[in-house]
């Protein structure tokens, strides 16, 4: 069974791999732009897309979702309330890597002004 401290546990090692990818990134493109603008960004759009992805992950697996699939595309998939519990678990995840970003770029964005 996962529990929160492993969710929370994935959500930071998710977000440190971004942070980490995302310096790299800024500081890369140093001499053409502002890498505390571009680090940012890229920051903002992550969020977003980690967002979304929690979301699509999250609703993917919903009895409505796969009703339609089932009905739509003759899809001999059924509902499994693991199946289901597991998308939660990812997608919990991925909405916790997506706040702690979000601190860390309003915190950046106060400290930085």
């Amino acid at each position: 069974m996962l529990t929160y401290t492993r969710v929370l546990r994935r959500a930071l090692k998710l977000s440190i791999s971004l942070l980490l990818i995302d310096v790299l990134a800024a500081f890369l493109v140093r001499g053409i732009i502002d890498p505390f603008e571009t680090f940012g960004d890229m920051l903002l759009v992550e969020i977003a897309l980690l967002f979304l992805f929690a979301g699509i992950v999250d609703f993917g697996t919903s009895v409505a979702i796969v009703q339609f699939r089932k009905s739509v595309f003759n899809s001999e998939e059924t509902f499994s309330a693991e199946k289901r519990k597991e998308a939660e678990r990812r997608a919990i995840s991925l909405v916790c890597s997506g706040v702690s970003l979000l601190v860390i770029l309003i915190v950046l964005a106060v400290f930085r002004s």
